[in-house]
């Protein structure tokens, strides 16, 4: 049995799938299985996972905590670690992340993440959201997690019910500030993963920092499930 199962979900990610897989064969730590969660995809997204050596596991509804709930029933570890697709990952990832689980009252470890991009903006703004704010926010015991990079106990995971599967997103924020209840959880800011910055350049950063600003407010203030128009899978 694997020590860690790394879940990907993913709609037609033919294009970036490989880069994200081939990131994970190359991680000093060894001992895992890559589970993609496929919930379509008509351009080969199946048929490279399985020739990259990933399982492959289909959940025809759509949406992000949808498909993670499915590959968490689906996986064999009992590190359950989330990744996007078209996210890449250091070599010293899966090992970071395992010697935070050594310690057994931690329930969950989270990172921040880094343009692909090298742009200015990009790199400032990564630096200030993804990381130094989280990092005040862990002060207070509120926790801003990021999709491509959170791990989590099982038992821990299963206890506080999973991804809530009503949010279209902030699915990834809400369930560490759930499931804390049940242990530590770690934001260490050495540990992040590469993603690309196009969704950003593509809706602008107030535009799309006013729209996770109201999400939060729904989720958070209002206790409500955020953003019914926000897409259930972001075009890639």
């Amino acid at each position: 049995m694997p020590k860690m199962s790394v879940i990907i979900p993913t709609l037609n990610e033919a294009k970036r799938l490989p880069k994200c897989l081939a990131s994970l064969k190359a991680q000093s730590f060894g001992d895992y299985e890559a589970v993609i969660v496929d919930s379509g995809s008509r351009d080969g997204t199946v048929e490279i996972a399985k020739e990259l050596g990933a399982r492959v596991v289909f959940e025809p509804r759509l949406g992000f905590a949808v498909a993670k709930n499915t590959g968490a029933k689906a996986s064999k570890s009992e590190i359950l670690v989330f990744t996007d697709g078209d996210a890449t990952h250091p070599p010293f990832w899966l090992e970071r992340i395992a010697k935070h689980f050594s310690d057994p009252e931690v329930v969950a470890v989270i990172g921040p993440v880094k343009p692909v991009e090298q742009k200015l903006v990009h790199k400032a703004m990564f630096k200030l959201t993804t990381n130094w704010i989280p990092r005040l926010a862990a002060a207070l015991r509120f926790y801003v997690a990021q999709a491509p990079n959170e791990a989590f106990r099982r038992g821990a995971f299963e206890k506080a019910g999973g991804y809530d599967e009503r949010l279209r997103m902030l699915e990834d924020n809400e369930l560490p500030n759930r499931i804390k209840r049940e242990g530590k959880v770690v934001f260490d800011p050495a540990l992040y993963a590469f993603v690309s910055a196009r969704r950003f350049e593509q809706e602008g950063y107030a535009a799309a920092t006013w729209r996770f600003l109201s999400a939060y407010w729904k989720i958070y203030v209002k206790k409500q499930a955020a953003a019914e128009n926000y897409p259930l899978y972001h075009e890639k």
